[in-house]
């Protein structure tokens, strides 16, 4: 048995015979289940409301908008259960989701998005120690004691798959452990504000049988097999994204070393096969494209109009067997990335030549940028879902969608792979009996290595076998990958830096489950790297821990600043992130960010009407400045800027570095508010500063007018002096409260 320090169930007093009974009583080592679920009466939604009202606090003026009950088939987690979800609101601005066991009361998952008069800032931040403390007592009120009593100490493990942050506050853990062996993914998982109150809560918790620990092969030959098998991938990985960090621009994927689900890296503990998340065996994949050409590198393209799109429909649906007419437009759409760029695409429909059936019509999706990013087969029926006969069995479909993509997308072969993921049999069944197609995923690769979760799916009929529908919407931020080859550690030493940052240990391990999967997976014993979770960069050899990038998300530079309710709110919206721990509240804005922080203003419901609508494809092309390349940080919010009317179409550079004034800003803001019309009209106003050139009267002196950024005094409005991003944090909080009582 593994020694560790006293659990954290201990520490709390219970006591030892406690702990032995519990945990050795039977042959196996049961599932901890803590209200007995007999009869499994349901409750009703009143009961549910009751309970949920015990376990959270639901503040005045929430009302409850939805309570739905799901059925065990429809649990997304695949525990087999009936659950209660119930959702609170206040004026569309503050949610509280709170989901309830159905049976038993308990509460399971629980969200809290507070509106904004209940996030007032702190003079102080919250130490990891302050949220540790507040954690368990929120614990000792939603958990039973001997629920506790089997739990690790706080955050003594790392969360194994909750990569993906953004500001959300402290993060504390409690894993589950079965006679001293960490069950990882098992347990509670709680986040804290700022003022140490609890913002999620979320209960993980495996009911079956466990196995025991008494049939295991030796660490040491476990070691030596992960050693010789385990196959961590290279990829292009977005470690901005993960951290919502706009304010690092597109292109900033990095090449990384990590497991990916499908890749060998536990060793199952009686057998001593090196497995995947999924459970299954694996072996060291390779990575084939299929073909070899490369789709030329040009990221600054010119906007190609509608008309210019069909006749690239027309080119791409010549590579299809048979021979096809043009049969109209069915429309379109667009769709804009993380970095607010907006992107358009069109559908044309496509009959074949000899007449042929409505259900032989396919439509193909060009965007402005020239790509195929979509085809369809009878687009009419898409939405057809009859069962259907298992006929083609899955390495025919993944045949016919390879045909596809290779007729479709010949010019880039060299940059697409199949990936190789047969589904169970429970799943392909349930695709049949839902009238779902087969979906064949295929990855996109730079250089020949994996861009990470850059994947597009074809559809294929599992009747007729028949690839019916292609969908490839690729980011901006791939797009700017650089080409040539980059230098890179070898896989071995990748694996000796995870070896030097993590402990091989024994672990109870639940497989990842399938999408669609008929039932929970029973968990099993494996060793395992356990430890600071992270991935390591594979130009430089250096360990980037997740844990360590989601503490440096609660900015350390705002304690007790002037502006800190105002700065802690913007960071709250997303219209400023935290780099390194630091926000910079002192620091001056430039050109760019200013535009960024629009960017990301204006996606809020207040600013709706800003969203364009273009009356031809001449006002969509974009105004290219010589000094802001498509590489540059603030490159797609300065676009989104230009589409929002934020910034006009005119001049030849935006100097978008250069350190932004007070009469830009303003001028931005006005813009903003929708007096576009007006500001080039200084005839029609009169200032009380005397220091304004005239194409600055307008705007200076409609925010004044509104209160929102007055003058340095009461005749000088100082438009040339540069603001902080505490100075912008405060005026972009008094325009959202004038929108909000607008609204």
């Amino acid at each position: 048995m593994l020694r560790r320090a006293t659990s954290w169930g201990l520490s709390l007093g219970v006591s030892s015979s406690i702990l032995m009974s519990s945990v050795f009583a039977t042959a196996g080592v049961e599932g901890l289940a803590p209200i007995v679920r007999a009869a499994e009466k349901m409750l009703s939604q009143e009961e549910a409301i009751k309970y949920a009202q015990k376990w959270v606090t639901i503040p005045g003026g929430y009302k409850l908008r939805s309570a739905r009950m799901t059925n065990p088939d429809d649990d997304y987690y695949y525990s087999g259960r009936s659950y209660w979800n119930l959702t609170w609101e206040k004026n569309k601005v503050g949610s509280i989701y709170v989901t309830i066991d159905a049976v038993s009361g308990q509460l399971s998952r629980y969200s809290n998005y507070l509106d904004d008069e209940q996030l007032g800032g702190t003079k102080n931040k919250l130490t990891e120690e302050q949220a540790m403390g507040a954690a368990t007592q929120f614990l000792k009120k939603v958990t039973t004691e001997e629920e506790r009593s089997r739990l690790s100490k706080p955050n003594e493990y790392a969360g194994q798959d909750d990569y993906y942050f953004r500001n959300q506050g402290q993060v504390v853990r409690f894993t589950r452990m079965v006679n001293e062996i960490p069950f990882l993914g098992n347990g509670f998982q709680i986040i804290l504000d700022r003022s140490g109150e609890v913002i999620s809560f979320h209960r993980e918790w495996y009911d079956g049988k466990l196995p025991e620990a008494t049939k295991v092969i030796e660490i040491a030959e476990a070691e030596k097999k992960w050693e010789e098998k385990a196959s961590p991938s290279l990829v292009y990985k977005d470690l901005a994204g993960m951290t919502d960090n706009y304010q690092q621009g597109p292109g900033t994927y990095e090449l990384v070393y990590g497991f990916q689900n499908e890749d060998p890296q536990l060793v199952e503990a009686t057998t001593g096969e090196v497995i995947n998340l999924f459970g299954k065996a694996a072996s060291k994949k390779t990575i084939k494209p299929l073909g070899d050409t490369i789709s030329k590198e040009t990221p600054e393209k010119r906007l190609i109009t509608k008309e210019e799109a069909q006749k690239l429909a027309e080119q791409y649906v010549k590579r299809l067997p048979g021979n096809y007419r043009f049969d109209g437009s069915s429309g379109g759409g667009s769709s804009s990335g993380p970095g607010g760029i907006s992107e358009r695409h069109w559908s044309f429909d496509f009959m074949p030549q000899n007449g042929g059936k409505k259900s032989d019509e396919v439509e193909v999706d060009i965007n402005d940028r020239g790509e195929l990013v979509g085809y369809q087969v009878n687009p009419n029926g898409k939405f057809e879902e009859t069962p259907k006969k298992m006929v083609t069995t899955w390495e025919q479909a993944e045949e016919s969608a390879t045909e596809l993509v290779k007729s479709l997308l010949d010019d880039q072969l060299g940059e697409i792979y199949l990936i190789e993921e047969e589904p169970s049999k429970e799943t392909l069944q349930s695709y049949a009996d839902n009238g779902e197609h087969y979906n064949i995923q295929f990855g996109m690769l730079v250089n020949g290595i994996p861009v990470e979760d850059e994947t597009f799916r074809v559809e294929v009929n599992p009747e007729t076998g028949v690839a019916e529908s292609l969908n490839k919407r690729s980011r901006l931020e791939t797009r700017l990958l650089p080409k040539a080859k980059v230098q890179h550690i070898e896989q071995q030493k990748a694996k000796a830096v995870i070896k030097e940052q993590q402990k091989f240990q024994l672990a109870y391990h639940q497989p990842v489950p399938e999408w669609k999967s008929a039932k929970q997976s029973e968990p099993f014993l494996v060793y395992r790297y356990v430890g600071d979770n992270g991935i390591v960069k594979a130009g430089t050899g250096e360990w980037y821990s997740f844990v360590e990038a989601q503490k440096k998300q609660a900015p350390s530079d705002i304690d007790e600043h002037p502006q800190q309710a105002e700065l802690e709110f913007a960071l709250r919206r997303g219209w400023m992130t935290v780099i390194d721990g630091q926000l910079g509240p002192e620091k001056e804005v430039s050109r760019g960010e200013m535009a960024m922080i629009m960017a990301q203003m204006a996606d809020e419901r207040e600013f709706r009407n800003l969203r364009p609508s273009f009356d031809s494809d001449e006002e969509r092309f974009i105004h290219d400045f010589a000094d802001v390349p498509s590489s540059h940080p603030s490159y797609a919010a300065i676009q989104k800027n230009v589409e929002y009317k934020l910034i006009p179409k005119s001049g030849k550079n935006f100097e978008p570095d250069r350190m932004i004034t007070r009469a830009e800003v303003a001028d931005m803001v006005a813009r903003m508010l929708g007096y576009n019309n007006l500001l080039d009209k200084p005839e029609l106003f009169k200032s009380p500063y005397q220091d304004l050139q005239p194409q600055h009267i307008p705007a200076a002196t409609l925010l004044s007018a509104h209160d929102l950024f007055k003058g340095k005094s009461a005749t000088n409005f100082e438009p040339d002096a540069t603001v902080t991003r505490a100075q912008i944090a405060e005026l972009l909080k008094m325009i959202y409260d004038q929108q909000q009582e607008r609204h």
